[in-house]
């Protein structure tokens, strides 16, 4: 038994932690754009990504980091702060681009992405990417995953939607899916997926791998799924 009600008609995806491997991707991404922001500095570019929440001993991300929950320029704007200095929209523009580039050299899927979504499309669903990355690069990484034509619509943190859990993002996919908000399923990991399902009156999916960080999202969900391989 599907996991999505009935009358689903369309599904709007987060994309780290959810479509993608958000470890596996971004570890060596980030700190690509931290040895920028410290002038090459290991020491102090390891700080900068221990400060928005990678543990280094562990190897992997907070579920609450800032890195993972925040767009490219409040992270740097908090590199910045950081060591000592105001970001600029040019350096926010730097980070934009160095991100957009490494990530292509590390994006992995998580579970059967194209298996899912060759599925899902299969059925009549349509599909679409509301994320915290820039639309562009999202664009980038999911024409690298071999998914990218099988998605209508991609929002980022620079539009054309505003940012989650903003409910802009639920509202047009509707408009564009012609459907109505509540035949609109969201899947995320994070709270503000849980939230920008809430505010726009869709059906709200927490997927997560870890049993503890599933129950936790549980409380703002409709429904856990702990991959999404359990949708199709």
């Amino acid at each position: 038994m599907s996991v999505l009600p009935a009358k689903t008609k369309a599904v709007l995806f987060d994309k780290d932690g959810t479509l993608v491997d958000f470890d596996r991707t971004w570890a060596g991404t980030m700190m690509a754009g931290a040895l920028h922001f410290a002038d090459g500095d290991r020491a102090k570019a390891e700080m900068l990504c221990e400060a928005v929440g990678w543990d280094k001993a562990k190897g992997t991300f907070a579920p609450d980091a800032f890195f993972a929950n925040n767009p490219n320029a409040a992270i740097a704007e908090r590199w910045a702060a950081l060591l000592g200095r105001k970001s600029s929209a040019h350096e926010a523009g730097r980070l934009d681009a160095i991100f957009a580039k490494a990530i292509l050299a590390s994006v992995s899927p998580l579970g059967d992405l194209k298996g899912v979504v060759g599925r899902l499309r299969a059925r009549g669903l349509k599909l679409g990417v509301a994320t915290n990355d820039s639309r562009v690069s999202t664009e980038q990484q999911l024409m690298a995953l071999g998914v990218g034509d099988c998605f209508q619509f991609v929002s980022g943190y620079d539009g054309p939607c505003a940012p989650k859990p903003n409910p802009e993002a639920v509202l047009e996919f509707a408009r564009l899916a012609r459907c109505k908000p509540d035949e609109i399923v969201v899947v995320g990991d994070s709270d503000n997926d849980m939230n920008l399902a809430r505010a726009g009156g869709a059906y709200a999916i927490a997927v997560a791998a870890d049993a503890e960080h599933r129950a936790l999202l549980a409380r703002r969900a409709d429904a856990t799924i702990a991959s999404i391989d359990e949708l199709a």
